[in-house]
């Protein structure tokens, strides 16, 4: 739905491509070159490959010292502390 009003209100398929994996495979699957079935398995094969990426260069920047703070997505408490403590003390 998001992805139709968009192209409703003149946004190119192509440049659909750069707002995300979602938008890029949505609009692949509008245009009728995935079906549904394509549309979810490359959709996530795309964002599982984005996360190892990402885990990958984390793993780099640890290992060229820089101080990366591992955060449980659901602790905001935590999260508040460490930003606290390492940012603003």
């Amino acid at each position: 739905e998001e992805v139709e009003k968009l192209i409703n209100k003149g946004i190119s398929y192509e440049k659909l491509t750069f707002f995300g994996l979602e938008y890029k495979y949505i609009s692949f699957y509008l245009k009728g070159e995935l079906n549904y079935n394509d549309l979810f398995q490359k959709l996530n094969s795309a964002i599982h490959n984005y996360a190892k990426r990402q885990m990958t260069w984390f793993r780099k920047m640890e290992k060229e010292g820089v101080k990366i703070f591992w955060i449980n997505g659901n602790d905001f408490d935590e999260a508040k502390k460490i930003i606290d403590v390492n940012f603003f003390s």
